[in-house]
């Protein structure tokens, strides 16, 4: 109702819920695991509860918001990531959501793959989130 006097950062922390909420629907499924991580990130980001809450029942309430540079897209686009391999298995819905997305953010077509997958890989390598985006810097003008 007041989303008019919220913040700039408030609404992409708002919309990057949205969005976690929508990949971890993709599959037709929200697990456990899927929810513990999306309250997780909504408070680190400084959402309440219930702000939670209310975007995990309906998150179409929620406008979408697109970060200012390149390092606050690759951290949502990361977080993506994460949500996608939570459950175990990557299926091509969620690959192509993330794909999608990455190119709405503002990332090149051409690199969307590219980056996906190297942070997926990176992820499974228990490469950390501030290493992968210095190896991917040469892709986005970070």
């Amino acid at each position: 109702m007041f989303s008019f006097f919220e913040s700039k950062e408030k609404k992409y922390v708002k919309s990057h819920i949205r969005h976690l909420v929508r990949l971890a629907k993709a599959d037709g499924l929200l697990h456990r695991d899927e929810v513990k991580f999306i309250k997780d990130v909504g408070k680190k980001n400084g959402l309440q509860d219930a702000e939670i809450k209310e975007i995990i029942e309906n998150p179409t309430s929620v406008n979408i918001s697109v970060p200012d540079n390149d390092s606050e897209r690759f951290d949502q686009i990361f977080d993506l990531v994460q949500m996608m391999m939570k459950d175990g298995v990557v299926n091509d819905a969620e690959m192509e959501f993330c794909m999608e997305l990455a190119n709405r953010l503002g990332f090149r077509k051409v690199i969307v793959g590219v980056l996906v997958a190297k942070i997926t890989r990176g992820i499974e390598a228990g490469i950390g989130k501030e290493e992968l985006k210095e190896e991917t810097k040469p892709f986005l003008d970070i």
